[in-house]
């Protein structure tokens, strides 16, 4: 053997050069879906005049039908806006309801020097309240949560986060704690 034969030959692999035969293909499928979805869309758009100027013409048949009656029948966009305003008006109505008073006087009575309340989330479908603040110390966290459980507005109080914020001098705990009133 001599030494020219024993050498390997290199391999030489393209793994990113692609079919140009594939590449128009998937550029026509990808022009007749953009097409497709357009003529889609023209048809929606004009099925939705069309609809809108036959209900037109229900309500004047209607109308000369029966002169008495309001024209205002209720439609399908109508009671979906109808649902979505009366849902938020049973929110409105749910959160007003909540006895708020004795949240807050549950609070206040565990406040305390070395805690500072940061925020207030109330869910008030489940009847719990996210409490978020900062203490000065984990004693002083501790402290107020079992202030709080001892509190006869609240129960199921527990934390849910603690964090120590090392970026500050007094390294103070950042927390969040989750609790049920009634």
């Amino acid at each position: 053997m001599t030494p020219s034969e024993n050498t390997m030959r290199a391999l030489f692999l393209d793994y990113r050069r692609a079919d140009p035969a594939q590449h128009r293909v998937g550029i026509v499928v990808l022009l007749l879906s953009c097409a497709l979805a357009v003529a889609l869309g023209i048809h929606y758009r004009n099925m939705e005049v069309q609809a809108a100027r036959l209900e037109a013409l229900v309500a004047k048949v209607e109308q000369k039908l029966h002169p008495g009656r309001s024209l205002a029948q209720p439609t399908a966009a109508n009671m979906r806006q109808t649902d979505a305003e009366l849902k938020s008006a049973n929110e409105v109505i749910m959160q007003l309801s909540l006895p708020w008073s004795e949240l807050f006087n549950a609070l206040e009575e565990a406040n305390s020097s070395n805690i500072a309340l940061l925020g207030l989330e109330p869910n008030a479908r489940k009847g719990l309240v996210r409490v978020s603040g900062e203490a000065k110390n984990s004693a002083a966290m501790f402290a107020y949560i079992r202030l709080l459980q001892a509190n006869k507005s609240m129960s199921t109080v527990y934390l849910k986060h603690q964090q120590v914020q090392e970026h500050d001098p007094e390294k103070p705990i950042r927390f969040t704690l989750d609790a049920s009133w009634t």
